[in-house]
């Protein structure tokens, strides 16, 4: 635990040149990532948001295949297609440009960079499978003729969903073969918190490495004429007490630095910085469980607890006074405030003012009013059983708070009952707790409430775009009046 004291701090320049890797020159075979039928099971987040860039820890599963120097092709729902923005991959190619066996990834699978660079250097002959779980195919090393059938079933599947019920998009694909590495996937939206810890001390594994990134987030078009956003910019994170802007703030050692004395120090732990990071008067990062990473440009004000295994995004700011509590992570210029335990926020999301969020996962571009409240533990300690618009599903879990979609808003005061899901663009007001299902666009969130014009709802999603140096490109009105549609 390290608590902060006044030192000046002194602001470098920009990161230091790309370093290829040895690892990245080699040939790597072609990479595949696609979503299917268990998008649903990633609801509200996965309404707008391609499973395949559904973010972990630091990363998600595209952003960690291009770290270990994967490339390929994507396969997302056509509605949402349009959106991408990384320039080296095919969106929704028919057919695939590879003459020898291809790598398929689901996009719920969970895997490191590490291992990812394992699995492309060691597939070069290796026999041909397919692996999965209860819910589907999780990876497979496929022939050229064997992928060109798996495209064409996904495609087959595609052209006819619409997001609810829906067959499995891989017809006559049954597991086959052996896989011989160890996968592990995400099942439904709710795992993503449990696998939050585990995701960021593999992270703080690759940062030691000081290997640099620059992301391409899904969705995000900069404003036009506009300076580039720091997200935007080549990236690379240090151990604070190598990082040359806080230097005689933290002592200069490997895992574990900040900790008191006498405790132990494990591998993979440890507080990391980028550059333009910027740390008040006694704030308190605590690695003592977990590693604090703290990415380009973060903000955090006067007497702030920030524990790990905790990362916050490019760009945000914690408020001051703020409780962060571990198994957390944040996503790019997201706005924190009050108490806040294992949980992940997406992208530009708002929680400004005090109120308990817990276990809980939050979409991009929300707002939650002062003193919005979720609860993620039943008065009884039972299982929680949530509804993500399928039914009710038991989740087999004890702690599980609020599921947000994208652009939803809550009013001051609004208190959320365990395992709460909340759909795409709806506003939450009104002296009620809503139900544990509250659809796209519900204006106000009751059962009897009435929609959310989608012509009202753009237009005030343009204007949250352009507060945070985003603009709405036609592609987003489009998917926008899709959702609508459901």
């Amino acid at each position: 635990m390290l608590t902060l004291c006044p030192v000046p701090l002194v602001f470098s320049g920009a990161c230091p040149p790309t370093n290829v890797s040895a690892k990245d020159a080699a040939v790597k075979p072609t990479v595949v990532l696609f979503e299917d039928h268990t998008l649903r099971h990633f609801r509200p987040v996965s309404w707008s948001l391609p499973v395949t860039e559904l973010r972990v820890g630091m990363f998600n599963l595209r952003e960690r295949t291009e770290l270990a120097g994967g490339r390929g092709a994507l396969l997302t729902r056509p509605y949402l297609a349009p959106l991408h923005t990384c320039a080296d991959w095919s969106i929704n190619p028919r057919q695939l440009d590879a003459a020898g066996p291809v790598l398929w990834l689901n996009g719920r699978c969970r895997l490191s960079v590490t291992l990812l660079e394992d699995l492309l250097q060691g597939l070069p002959g290796t026999p041909p499978f397919v692996h999965g779980d209860e819910h589907g195919p999780l990876v497979a090393w496929l022939e050229a003729a064997d992928s060109a059938a798996a495209l064409a079933s996904w495609w087959r599947w595609a052209a006819g969903q619409a997001d609810r019920e829906h067959p499995a998009a891989w017809e006559g694909l049954q597991p086959h073969g052996t896989c011989p590495w160890d996968i592990s996937a995400l099942g439904y939206l709710f795992d993503v918190v449990p696998a939050t810890a585990a995701t960021l001390r593999d992270d703080a594994l690759f940062l030691r490495q000081g290997r640099p990134w620059r992301r391409s987030p899904f969705g995000l078009f900069p404003a036009e004429n506009a300076a580039k956003p720091v997200w935007a910019l080549q990236t690379s994170l240090r151990p604070a007490g190598e990082h040359p802007e806080h230097a005689g703030r933290f002592p200069a050692q490997d895992p574990g630095q900040g900790r008191k004395q006498g405790q132990d120090r494990k591998q993979g732990q440890g507080i990391f910085l980028g550059d333009d990071v910027r740390l008040a008067d006694g704030v308190v990062l605590d690695d003592s469980a977990g590693p604090v990473i703290l990415d380009r440009g973060v903000q955090v004000m006067p007497f702030s607890y920030l524990e790990g295994p905790l990362y916050v995004g490019p760009g945000s700011r914690v408020k001051a006074g703020a409780a962060i509590y571990g198994e957390s992570s944040f996503g790019i210029g997201n706005r924190i405030a009050g108490e806040i335990g294992e949980s992940t926020f997406l992208d530009f999301a708002n929680k400004q003012h005090d109120g308990f969020i817990g276990h809980a996962v939050i979409g991009s571009f929300t707002n939650l009013g002062a003193m919005t409240t979720c609860s993620d533990l039943k008065n009884n300690y039972g299982p929680v059983r949530v509804d993500l618009g399928f039914g009710t599903l038991d989740t087999g879990l004890r702690f599980v708070g609020l599921m947000m979609g994208d652009h939803a808003k809550t009013a001051i005061g609004t208190l959320f009952n365990t395992g709460t899901c909340v759909g795409f663009a709806s506003n939450i007001f009104g002296g009620a707790m809503p139900p544990k299902f509250v659809p796209g666009f519900s204006w106000g969130g009751g059962p009897q409430d009435p929609r959310y014009d989608v012509q009202r709802a753009m237009a005030t999603a343009e204007v949250v775009l352009g507060r945070r140096g985003c603009r709405m490109v036609p592609a987003y009105r489009e998917m926008m009046v899709f959702l609508a549609g459901f």
